[in-house]
Parts: structure tokens; C-alpha cells; sequence
């Protein structure tokens, strides 16, 4: 069941590993409050790092479609996990994807609380790119 006790037990599966990881997408919006409680098909974390090398030496239930440079996907507990990559260069973090580079705002990895959650302006400026580029 996609709870946030499986939000917990995900993040801390990734932390124990070494992984830290914020979470974002829908999960991170109804978190922060932007959104309201609904049922949520996955989970997206982001993971700051220069590349995958760290992820891609653990031993999960990948799934192959989901194995890009800027993502990685894995099954947990029955729900897929989507791990997004923030690399920072001279500019600031920024995750490369397919078709456009998206910006985070320098503040991405502020939080509060128990759980890593992306920053208010971090989840929303992603959820107004991501609308523009569909």
C-alpha cells in the first residue's frame, strides 16, 4: 500500500543504503500541503548526486523501462519507486531529462520535519514546467 508509512519505509531502505534521497512529485506536494490527501500510484525521490554509480551497485527490483540517465525505477513492497537525478554544476542543481533541462531552485533540499521533502518552490516550479512542456 502507497502510504506514508510506505514513504517512510522506502526513504529509509535508500538512507540505510547510503541513498539520501527528498521526496517530491505528488507525495511531496501533498506533504508540503500544495495538494491534498489522495491515492498516489508511486513515489518520486529525488537523489543529489553526480551520477548513478551508488544506486545502480544495489540489488532492487529494477524496472528496465524505467533506466534512463536522468531516472531509475524500481518495485518496492509492490509500488514503483522513481528516483530522479540532481546533478549541480555552475548554475545549481538541475536534473537533465529528455527533451529540456529543469532548474531547481538553490533551496531543493531545504526541510523540515521527519521526512526529506523537496522545497515548496522546488515542487512547484517542477509541477509548472513539467504542465508547460506536456
Amino acid at each position: 500500500m502507497n502510504d506514508l508509512d510506505f514513504v517512510l519505509r522506502a526513504s529509509d531502505l535508500l538512507w540505510s543504503r547510503g541513498i539520501r534521497t527528498w521526496v517530491f512529485g505528488g507525495w511531496g506536494e501533498e506533504l508540503r500541503g500544495l495538494i491534498p490527501p489522495r491515492d498516489h500510484a508511486d513515489l518520486d525521490l529525488l537523489y543529489p548526486a553526480p551520477d548513478w554509480s551508488r544506486v545502480d551497485a544495489l540489488h532492487l527490483d529494477w524496472v528496465e523501462a524505467k533506466h534512463f540517465p536522468w531516472k531509475r525505477g524500481f518495485v518496492f513492497d509492490g509500488v514503483l519507486v522513481e528516483l530522479f537525478l540532481a546533478e549541480r554544476d555552475k548554475a545549481g542543481w538541475f536534473t537533465q531529462l529528455k527533451r529540456r533541462r529543469h532548474d531547481w531552485p538553490d533551496n531543493v533540499f531545504s526541510t523540515n520535519g521527519t521526512v526529506a521533502v523537496a522545497s515548496t518552490a522546488a515542487l512547484a516550479g517542477y509541477r509548472n514546467a513539467h504542465l508547460r512542456a506536456a
